[in-house]
């Protein structure tokens, strides 16, 4: 096979529908992996659009958790795909190898951001699987196989209505179901995954698609082992039916997730899907290989004829003449210590010669350079299990430790991300309950992350170069992002200051050219890169000498004042008065126009936030929010908003909890007792805090229906006093029912009737 343009070097994965193969791509001179497509698919009439609709999709998905297509085509009949080359294996390999538990958190993360860029671009990726996620060689994690994915932004689509495609184990109730998918069907997916790297295994298994799919809508969501019990929460919400009961984006999810590591016990363990192996097994527990039983039969052998018979006890005084008579052994030890050593072991001179024989091997094994950390640590666990005070034991493998955290603390400072994973890996299997190295981990986790955000920029940055606005300005975030995970990465403050020289350098000549609007432009990109960048106060002094920035400055003014008036306020992005605004204090940091006008900007955006929370219209405040905070606007009073929006977003949660609990109550029959804990007082809470909610009157009907109704069964069988009771009740909880308020009229002339009877028959 011959793709032009690539050297084909061997086959790396297969599939039913393709084959990968690892190639180098000429130009270059990189590694590549191509799919190229089954000639059995190809037949397909529908197959080419499927596979031009794939290489669009993924080409326009540029995402660090996105796996990177170079270059699609035909050539002589063969469909094939050219994407990045993934060194690191995908997740079921990862398993194999074993995998912290922390790791795998920041896996499913990464899988979320990849999958929530995608979503809010309009794709549905349909097939979340471990197979499909992929790792570089820092641990990130990459979504790849976009071939079934679809556009949901639009009506038109490749699938059918009805038509199921997927892998049964990680559909979604909906998928199975063949229904119209949204974004909440991949997280769905991803909570399977999830589940399978925490449990070992899948959640709905049967012995044929169609019966996995009938699992996945009607099964219960299962409940994850004790020790996990950290994250049932989570995968309850990852696995529920309803998708408006799951995450909703993968913003969320990773919200959640950090939110489990700080507010819940995360076990500080290893996931490892493969068989564990004695070594493994060696280093986690204090199981090691018992020391000979008897070392006499060894050390005697050089005088076999004086070799005591066995005995419970040998005198002190035939141990000394062993010395002696045996000394000549003395040559086959380099150590005449570790000879007498063994001698008095061999006559029963010591103490406890297991727990000597076996401080001799734990020193022995810290001797050998060879030997691995658990290794170590076990010979010295046996000395413990030995004797559980023994001060040389507890003190060594304290000391052991100290100085692991050290070079792996080293290692971190000196940028050897590989070393000082390999030295935590290691180390964590050996002390899995150390929170020193817990928290060496997420420092590790957040360099390897920000080290993966750099080199993905980067070769961003190197395919669509530093011209497009859109593209530097992702760039400049990334790294920026990088930064914030590890403050001193040299090459993110290094490219940013790079970013900042090039476009203050074209900022320079077009001031110099007289272009101010551009050079205006280009100043604020610089300024954003990097503030302290050297010449950008200079640059600033002389575009505010140029002739013409007043002129400049007033006219940007003055389109701003019209966007306001307009109510173009943050959108359409570039057209909008904040963004105007923002460029002119980028030019004249000073000026009292523009900062009086965004001032005003904010003001209005508040306004109009308020009657937005007034409309319930919380998801437009979000998004103003956002589009706030991403043009810029950082004023006090966009806190206040956020305060707000939180305080609006508890109150309906809050609502949500209430109503829920109610209608449970009424339920289970506790419709105004006990006291506090029925459904009426639920409901009346309610209201407190909701006025007029159409979900709790309703409630609040039924349960006064419920009591009437009771109270006139009561009546029916002779229980007065308890259906005047009930019937009471249900006036207290619907006073204006008008038909309850005559019966209990009647009852109580009824009752009045059967009163005064009595009292004539008791006359007479």
């Amino acid at each position: 096979m011959e793709i032009p343009g690539y050297s084909i070097e061997r086959e790396i994965g297969q599939g039913g529908m393709a084959r990968v193969y690892l190639a180098v791509q000429r130009k270059f001179g990189r590694l590549v992996a191509i799919k190229v497509v089954s000639d059995a698919v190809t037949s397909d009439p529908e197959f080419g659009k499927r596979f031009v609709r794939e290489a669009r999709i993924v080409a326009q998905l540029t995402h660090p958790n996105i796996v990177q297509v170079h270059d699609a085509g035909v050539h002589e009949g063969i469909y094939y795909l050219v994407m990045e080359y993934l060194r690191g294996g995908d997740l079921n390999r990862r398993l194999q190898r074993g995998m912290h538990m922390q790791a795998a958190i920041s896996v499913v993360k990464d899988v979320a951001r990849g999958l929530d860029y995608a979503h809010q671009k309009g794709y549905v990726h349909r097939d979340i699987k471990p197979e499909n996620i992929l790792f570089r060689e820092d641990g990130s994690a990459v979504v790849s196989d976009f071939g079934i994915a679809r556009v949901v932004s639009t009506g038109n689509t490749l699938t059918r209505h009805g038509t199921v495609v997927g892998t049964p184990q990680y559909m979604s109730p909906e998928q199975a179901a063949g229904r119209e998918l949204d974004g909440r069907s991949d997280l769905y997916s991803l909570g399977i995954v999830f589940f399978r790297m925490l449990t070992g295994d899948v959640p709905y298994k049967a012995d044929s698609a169609v019966a996995v799919g009938i699992r996945h809508l009607q099964d219960p969501i299962p409940r994850v082992p004790a020790h996990l019990a950290a994250f049932q929460q989570v995968i309850n919400r990852f696995l529920a039916k309803r998708p408006d009961a799951r995450y909703q984006s993968g913003a969320e999810v990773i919200a959640a997730l950090e939110e489990i590591r700080t507010d819940a016990p995360i076990p500080n363990s290893v996931i490892k899907s493969a068989v564990v192996s004695t070594a493994e097994i060696r280093a986690i527990t204090d199981v090691v290989p018992p020391p000979p039983r008897d070392l006499r039969p060894i050390i005697l052998e050089a005088d076999p004829k004086r070799r005591p018979a066995r005995r419970a006890r040998i005198g002190p005084w035939l141990g000394l003449l062993a010395v002696v008579a045996i000394a000549t052994a003395g040559l086959l030890y380099p150590d005449r210590e570790q000879l007498i050593t063994d001698l008095k072991l061999a006559v029963g001179l010591s103490g406890n010669p297991e727990l000597e024989q076996a401080w001799r091997e734990a020193q022995s094994l810290r001797g050998d350079p060879n030997q691995s950390l658990a290794s170590i640590v076990a010979g010295y666990r046996r000395v413990l299990s030995l004797d559980a005070s023994h001060p040389g034991a507890n003190e060594a493998i304290a000391g052991i430790a100290s100085q692991w955290k050290a070079n792996v603390t080293a290692a971190l400072a000196a940028d050897d991300l590989a070393l000082a994973e390999a030295r935590l890996t290691e180390a964590l299997a050996v002390f899995p309950m150390d929170e020193e190295l817990t928290l060496l981990f997420d420092r590790l986790a957040d360099r390897k992350r920000a080290a993966s955000i750099v080199a993905a920029t980067q070769a961003l940055l190197r395919s669509r170069g530093t011209n497009d606005v859109a593209t530097v300005t992702g760039a400049i975030q990334s790294y920026q992002e990088a930064l914030r995970l590890h403050p001193t990465n040299a090459v993110a403050l290094a490219e940013l200051n790079r970013l900042a020289t090039q476009y203050l350098a074209l900022a320079n000549a077009a001031a110099d050219a007289g272009e101010v609007t551009t050079a205006m432009s280009l100043i604020e990109r610089a300024a954003t890169a990097d503030s302290n960048v050297s010449g950008l106060a200079a640059l600033r002094e002389k575009i505010q000498r140029a002739a013409s920035v007043e002129r400049e400055i007033d006219g940007l003014l003055q389109q701003a004042s019209a966007y306001r008036a307009s109510g173009a306020l943050l959108n359409p992005p570039g057209e909008n008065a904040a963004e105007i605004y923002h460029r002119v204090l980028a030019t004249d940091p000073d000026n009292a126009i523009a900062s009086q006008g965004l001032s005003e900007v904010v003001a209005q955006l508040l306004t109009r936030a308020t009657e937005m929370l007034n409309a319930g219209q919380i998801d437009a405040v979000k998004t103003m929010n956002a589009r706030a905070l991403e043009i810029g606007l950082s004023d006090v009073a966009l806190s206040s908003l956020q305060t707000k929006l939180s305080a609006e977003e508890q109150r309906i949660a809050s609502v949500q909890r209430l109503l829920a609990e109610a209608e449970k109550l009424l339920n289970e029959g506790f419709v105004t007792e006990p006291p506090e804990q029925n459904a009426v007082a639920r409901l009346l809470e309610v209201l407190r805090v909701a006025p007029g909610n159409d979900a709790a009157l309703a409630l609040l009907k039924s349960a006064a229906e419920r009591l009437a109704a009771v109270a006139r069964e009561a009546y029916d069988v002779g229980m007065r006093v308890e259906a005047r009771h009930y019937l009471e009740l249900a006036l207290t909880v619907t006073p204006d029912v008008q038909e309850w308020r005559d019966l209990r009229d009647a009852w109580a002339a009824e009752a009045a009737s059967a009163t005064a009877s009595t009292a004539r028959a008791a006359g007479t």
